[in-house]
């Protein structure tokens, strides 16, 4: 009985009450962001760093927004959205990381960079539908590439947030320690689903349930964040 009411193995795609659940936390995520941003003085990183922290959610968002359709062209757009996300993802990370435990000024590369790379995508899926490739199989050559996008991004957020949180003070440990456990979260659901395209699949509900964790890290990481700054506002005011 429990086996019918789960997902069996597989790695197609069905709307389910973890799509919902995914798309709360992430649009949450969203507007958490924002708001956050507008206690960005309280913060010592630039502009270009909340941009790419802003974009992470915003394209994982537009990526679970795909769920909805059953259809093979926007899944295979849904995991062009993912890359993009993975890539900006890690990108700000990395921004953090040389900001803040290198201390390094900021450098406008580190927006064209993840830009040109993210660019890279959308061209790959003109040519490959273009020459004929079948809607199936380029959804699942973005899967695939979605998958290796989130498994090297997640490793260097596990190192930069490991190396922010042993050098951050008071709340930000926190912060930097459900990122961390969003990526981890992230490198094991997609480390999953790259098994499974090679022949290895897991259960889909152990995929979905993993990335729903992923989401719900990461809506803490950034709800401990804006509860950070908006502290050190209030206590900014007070003095």
């Amino acid at each position: 009985m429990i086996s019918r009411m789960i997902q069996p193995y597989g790695l197609e795609e069905n709307i389910g009450i973890h799509v919902l659940i995914s798309n709360v936390f992430w649009w949450l995520s969203i507007s958490l962001v924002i708001v956050a941003y507008k206690h960005r003085k309280m913060w010592n990183i630039d502009r270009v760093t909340w941009i790419l922290l802003f974009l992470t959610f915003l394209f994982f968002g537009i990526r679970e927004l795909g769920h909805l359709s059953n259809s093979l062209i926007i899944g295979s757009i849904r995991h062009i959205f993912g890359i993009w996300s993975a890539t900006f993802m890690t990108f700000t990370f990395i921004s953090l990381y040389e900001i803040l435990y290198k201390r390094k000024k900021s450098s406008g590369i580190k927006i064209h960079v993840p830009l040109a790379l993210a660019l890279i995508f959308p061209v790959l899926v003109f040519v490959l539908y273009f020459s004929g490739i079948q809607e199936t199989g380029l959804k699942n050559t973005l899967s695939g590439l979605e998958s290796l996008a989130w498994i090297f991004g997640s490793i260097i957020t596990i190192f930069t947030t490991y190396r922010l949180g042993t050098h951050a003070i008071g709340g930000f440990v926190n912060v930097f320690m459900f990122f961390q456990f969003a990526a981890y979260s992230a490198l094991l659901w997609k480390l999953l689903g790259f098994l499974g395209t090679i022949g290895y699949p897991a259960p889909y509900y152990i995929r979905e349930s993993i990335e729903t964790l992923f989401g719900l890290f990461g809506l803490v990481a950034i709800y401990l964040l804006l509860k950070m700054l908006r502290g050190l506002s209030h206590k900014l005011s007070r003095d």
